[in-house]
């Protein structure tokens, strides 16, 4: 009989559960995109990216450097804080994004799915008023 614990190992072991658990993140394809096109400070990118907070934005970006996916420079002199990049590693995963950039835009080009997927809408109230 298969635990809890086996089936955690196993999908931990899982290339393609890896490769998901490292992009995952609200954030992420965005500053991934971002970093794309050039490297930012902090405040540069939080400007370039709508509605993302500080705390948030500082969370997505340690993951990030921990999966060694972008750097961080620290500026000199330090008043000019840091400036942020992809590294050779995070570069890898350009043409993964862009298969799925395409298959997004194939997605949402199927009739009905004009508003994207139901993972993203809010939930409806089923309570009447």
């Amino acid at each position: 009989m298969r635990t809890s614990v086996d089936a955690y190992i196993e999908r931990a072991a899982c290339p393609l559960y890896t490769a998901i658990a490292v992009i995952d993140g609200r954030w992420k394809p965005m500053i991934f995109q971002r970093l794309l096109e050039r490297p930012r400070g902090f405040a540069e990118l939080r400007r370039a990216i709508p509605h993302v907070t500080a705390k948030v934005l500082r969370e997505q970006l340690r993951q990030m450097l921990a999966d060694d996916l972008v750097t961080r420079e620290t500026l000199t002199p330090a008043r000019l804080g840091v400036r942020y990049r992809l590294s050779r590693h995070g570069h890898s995963l350009e043409p993964v994004f862009l298969t799925l950039w395409n298959w997004g835009r194939t997605h949402l080009a199927r009739s009905g799915a004009e508003a994207g997927t139901l993972a993203f809408k809010p939930a409806r109230s089923t309570m009447t008023g």
